[in-house]
Parts: structure tokens; sequence; C-alpha cells
């Protein structure tokens, strides 16, 4: 890892103390970030002129599906119930375990040129998906997504058997760079044997919680005339809320609904690209904002998105918010930053790890180019990174003081190989 230092960056800290510095110095040293500002004493493996970039902490993706990327194009235009049992659900039939492995590399290939330094994922064969991530660098929570009908059995289900072994194998590995959760996949996918399982499961562990929540209008009828009430208070019932939860999407929550969120601090993560393109709805952000309940930002899995650029999920966000707010000032460029960086960790059960840049605090540090034609001038750093840049601006990308992505190369992805069997899957 080395001792690595920055000269004449500007700095987009997100630390109130000193949000801004230009012309800079950051020194990172055994995975930490050792000074900000100035440059400390002593000898450096690697000297940086970073003239020309904008540091920032890594952004968290709060939510997708990595090995979902193997189905990037494959159906675009429809509708959600033909996209899932027309397309997306023959083709995951088709998939070997190793198949999933390929594709969460290429997921995690993408993150990382793109300024992700810490995603949460939740989909099958989740073991393939610790195997990517130890080999990749990436900081990860992981989940093996479960899907169960009322009678299943927890002895058998190889859903839950999946999530036991790789929580009980895995979860902290590395020092806590991969962490490991569980999940309830929906209310409707799933039912009350297996939401109190999970709740005791979690409690057990002492780990969180992944679901899709009051994602569409079908799923709240489903849960209405099957149950009498909605997916939350049913989730809290059964005790799912006495553990971290990242309840993702959010859309259709009533006054209800949000006062139970808020009281057991779960986070909604927001995923704007992939609920507008299968029109499941969409969430109008400013109300629970003024409730204070958390808010993280997430891509879904890059088949309903066909991206996984944190960037353009921070401005379609704030564009699109803004407008059903009526409020231009809403989810100004700095709070935007927050969510996709200190609410996700805050999700991910990483608060106070990173999502600064601080000294003391681990090294997870991206750069973005600011010379590029739509990043000048630079009158704004934080606004040119929210409604500026992209992914494809991305220079560098640092985990806990480890660069595994510069200037389009990878540190620990051999991308023609990965292309390689992609390429074989896909065709298969």
């Amino acid at each position: 890892m080395g001792r690595i230092l920055f000269r004449n960056a500007v700095l987009v800290t997100l630390d109130p103390r000193q949000p801004l510095l230009s012309e800079a110095c950051l020194a990172v040293s055994d995975g930490k970030i050792e000074a900000v500002g100035e440059a400390p004493e002593g000898r450096f493996d690697r000297v940086i002129d970073a003239s020309g970039l904008i540091l920032m902490p890594g952004l968290v993706n709060a939510h997708t599906h990595s090995p979902m990327t193997l189905f990037r194009g494959l159906k675009d235009d429809c509708t959600l119930d033909e996209w899932l049992n027309g397309y997306i659900w023959p083709a995951e039939a088709r998939l070997s375990r190793e198949d999933y492995y390929w594709g969460s590399m290429l997921g995690i290939a993408e993150m990382l040129a793109t300024g992700t330094t810490s995603v949460s994922d939740m989909y099958r064969a989740s073991g393939e998906w610790m195997r990517a991530a130890m080999e990749t660098g990436i900081k990860a929570n992981i989940c093996e997504s479960i899907v169960a009908d009322e009678d299943f059995d927890p002895r058998t289900h190889s859903g839950v058997l999946e999530s036991r072994e790789t929580v009980d194998k895995w979860n902290g590995f590395d020092h806590g760079r991969i962490r490991c959760d569980t999940s309830i996949q929906s209310c409707w996918q799933t039912g009350e044997r297996l939401w109190r399982y999970i709740a005791d499961f979690a409690s057990e562990r002492r780990i969180g919680i992944h679901i899709h929540l009051a994602e569409t209008q079908n799923e709240m009828d489903h849960c209405r005339r099957r149950y009498g009430d909605s997916p939350v208070r049913l989730l809290e019932r059964a005790g799912v809320f006495r553990n971290r939860v990242i309840a993702v999407h959010g859309i259709y929550l009533d006054e209800e609904d949000q006062r139970i969120l808020k009281e057991h601090d779960a986070c909604i993560v927001h995923d704007p690209a992939s609920n507008l393109k299968c029109c499941c709805g969409f969430a109008h952000l400013k109300p629970y904002w003024e409730k204070g309940i958390h808010l993280a930002l997430g891509t879904d899995g890059v088949c309903s998105n066909n991206s996984a650029d944190m960037f353009d999920t921070m401005k379609l966000t704030s564009l699109v918010q803004k407008m059903l707010s009526g409020d231009p000032c809403f989810l100004p460029a700095e709070e935007l930053l927050r969510l996709a960086v200190q609410e996700g960790l805050f999700s991910q059960g990483r608060t106070g790890e990173a999502g600064m840049l601080r000294p003391g605090l681990d090294a997870d540090i991206i750069a973005v180019s600011a010379e590029t034609p739509s990043m000048i001038p630079c009158l704004s750093p934080a606004a040119n990174l929210v409604y500026s840049a992209s992914g494809a601006m991305v220079r560098m990308t640092m985990v806990r003081g480890k660069i595994l992505y510069e200037d389009g190369e990878f540190t620990t992805i051999d991308m023609a190989q990965l292309r390689q069997k992609v390429d074989e899957i896909v065709k298969r």
C-alpha cells in the first residue's frame, strides 16, 4: 500500500469543518488518511501531482444486483411484467454459479471505474459475489436474495442456506472490508414465516436486512389483499425493524409507514433511473427528508438502469426531486454528495469508517478530472460534481489506501480475460 502524497488538489472533503480546500495536499498512510491540507514530513512511496483533479470521498452504491450486468440491453422499453417474465427470469435460469462470479466482476469493474468505493449488493449465489469482492479490493455489503413461500423450511431452503453460510463464513472479512447482510427479496415474494425467521437471524448475527419495499402499486395491493395492511406495518409486526434495515425504493409510503421507518432508523435507498425506466412510480423524497428519514442512493441492477454510474444517479435525483417538490432549493449539490457518500455508509453500518477527507478515516478516495470541457470553469466544485461530472471523468479510485483503478487501468482486474468470459456467457 505504501505512503502516498497528493499535491495541488482541489479537495471536496464533505467535512463540515473545512468543506473545500484548493491547491491542497492529502497524505495517505497504511490505508488511512494521514493529513489534509498541508503535507506532513517524511518520505513517500509515491507523490502524485493532482493539479486539475478534484479529490473527494468515494461514492457508495447502496443498492444494486451486480451480476445482472450480464443482461445489459437484453430487453428494454417494455412493461415490468414483460421484462421480468419474458426475459430476465428465463435468462437467470440459464446462469451457472461461475456466471455469477464473472457478472460480479464486471459490475465491480464498472463501479470502480466510475468512482464507487463501497457497494451493497443483493443477488443469488452470493458466495460468488464474495469471491469477486475478495479479489478486487472493493468494499461491499453482500446479501443473498431470498424468495420463499409461506411453508418454506429454513433447514433446506437454498437461499437461506447460502445466506447463512456466507454470513457465518465471511462476515467481517479483511478487517471488515466485506460485510454480509441478509435479505427479504420483497413482501410479495415471501411470507410472514420468512420475515420472522430473517428478523431473528439478523438479530442473532447483528447484521442488516436488505429488502425491496413499497416498490410498486401491485406490491401494495397484494399485501393489503392478503394480509390487510401495508408492507411496512407487516414487517414491523414481524420484528424486522429491530435490525438495521436497508429499505430499497420506498415509493408508496403513507404517514404511518414513514413514522415507523423514522422511529427505527431505517434507510430508504432511492434508485431513480430504474424506477423511471420500469414505470414503477417515483418516491417523493422531500417529506421523508423533512422527517429526518435516512436517504441513500443506488443504481439498482444494470439491466434496469443500463449504467452503474452514481454521478448519473445524483444528478437525476436532484433534478426530478426539485420538479416533484416544486422547490428548486431542495437537495442542493452538497446534500446530494452527502446522500451518495455518508448516508450510503450509514445504510451499510459503516458510519465513522470513511465518508470524509479527514485524518484517521479510511482512505476511500476518488479523483475526478476538472479539466474536461464540461467541468470548466469550476466555480463550485461540489455543483460541478453533481451537475456536470460523469463517471467517465474518474481518473483514480482508491479503497483503504490501495489504488484499484487509475487512468483507465485496473490493478486487480484482468479486463481482457473478463471481456472474454462475459462474451462467452452472453453468447450461450
